[in-house]
């Protein structure tokens, strides 16, 4: 389900800045278009974190699905419109309501059902199968784009997104129609704004949602916008493709080693007795391959700088929010997890016009390395961490 409705979402990337140019839509709204859904979430998460809290993740998580087959088959209309530009980005806004209540209502469901000396490998496997999910969609979105039409691919991405709600209704946990789940969620509602100052006070949370951010910044943001730049201006490109072809396959590199190292990570959580033994090697991975990446001079370079990012990355995500799951009161986690993708979802939305801004100013030599630095910056918090788990 989360691998499925994560597709919607990469259907479009491959497909809307070429036909977005046929259509007569300029650069910037483009731009805007592919964005919209980030920017809706960090208005939602918040609502989508009350209502799973009350009502449990199994119907929250379908309808978002449902919502976001909404937000593709706006895509199919954009084809055939007068004003496409207004029924991509109407599109995009819909599919962001419908991947926060995905995105952050899958988490919450293994919150719900996994016990603790399991947390972290179902953790792992849930939010592997939703990275991969927008890698998938590209991939499927331009294959039935090139082989049939661009409406042929909204139009499955649309289907798989209906497909995954009819699974969720019978597969997701009902939560909310346990009675001791029921009181909680009560409890934890009155005051509402009581509820988010108790998340936002824990020391430990906080320093998890920081981290959280500043690593989306780096990695979603600052990287994702700028990699297919930097392989143009240094030639680094793979067989024999061009920039664009070869930064997808060096960013595969990196999602594939984000995503065996968060599988890895998961297991070897649920058999350690720490939760926090690798968020400083982690991070130590994520700013030694920022800094490695800004000086490849190969393709060969690049490949293994991003595979160490991807490593790094993979190693800090599962372990925080496995911890977040332990902190975090049972009857919250739909909450703290919300704030948790706000954080991703701001890191991610600031990132490329930083990074893009800084390439200019400082060349992404040394816009790599200024990154790496403040991932860097991360060490003291996550120290703290460390040395609370210990006390505890």
């Amino acid at each position: 389900m989360a691998f499925l409705g994560g597709v919607g979402g990469g259907a479009v990337f491959p497909i809307l800045p070429v036909i977005g140019i046929d259509l007569g839509i300029s650069g910037f709204m483009i731009g805007l278009i592919l964005s919209a859904n980030r920017i809706t979430r960090l208005g939602f998460n918040p609502v989508t974190g009350s209502l799973l809290d009350r009502f449990g993740a199994r119907w929250p998580v379908a309808i978002g699905l449902v919502i976001e087959a909404l937000g593709t088959l706006a895509f199919s209309i954009a084809l055939v419109s007068e004003q496409p530009a207004a029924w991509f980005l109407a599109g995009r806004v819909i599919w962001g309501v419908g991947s926060s209540l995905l995105l952050v209502g899958a988490l919450a469901a293994v919150m719900a059902i996994a016990p603790a000396r399991r947390r972290a490998g179902m953790t792992a496997s849930v939010r592997t199968a939703v990275s991969l999910g927008l890698p998938a969609g590209l991939v499927l979105g331009g294959l039935v784009a090139d082989q049939v039409s661009n409406n042929a691919a909204f139009l499955t991405a649309t289907a798989l997104s209906i497909v995954a709600a009819i699974a969720a209704v019978f597969l997701l946990p009902d939560q909310a129609g346990k009675p001791a789940d029921r009181a909680a969620r009560a409890d934890s509602t009155t005051p509402r704004s009581q509820a988010w100052r108790e998340l936002l006070a824990m020391p430990t949370l906080r320093i998890i949602f920081a981290a959280n951010a500043l690593l989306f910044f780096a990695v979603s943001g600052v990287l994702l916008a700028t990699v297919a730049v930097l392989v143009d201006t240094r030639a680094l490109y793979v067989f024999g493709m061009k920039a664009q072809g070869s930064a997808g396959l060096l960013m595969a590199v990196l999602m594939a080693a984000r995503a065996a190292t968060a599988l890895a990570c998961g297991r070897y959580l649920d058999r350690s007795a720490s939760r926090t033994k690798l968020l400083l090697p982690s991070m130590t991975l994520v700013a030694v391959g920022l800094v490695g990446l800004g000086q490849a001079g190969t393709a060969t370079t690049a490949a293994l700088a991003l595979l160490v990012i991807g490593a790094g990355a993979g190693g800090l995500t599962i372990p925080m929010i496995t911890l977040l799951g332990d902190i975090a009161p049972r009857h919250l986690h739909g909450r703290a997890l919300s704030i948790y993708q706000w954080s991703s979802d701001l890191g991610g939305a600031l990132g490329p016009a930083a990074g893009l801004e800084l390439g200019h100013l400082l060349g992404y030599g040394g816009t790599y390395a200024v990154v790496g630095l403040a991932v860097l910056g991360m060490a003291l918090p996550l120290r703290w961490l460390v040395r609370d788990e210990r006390r505890s």
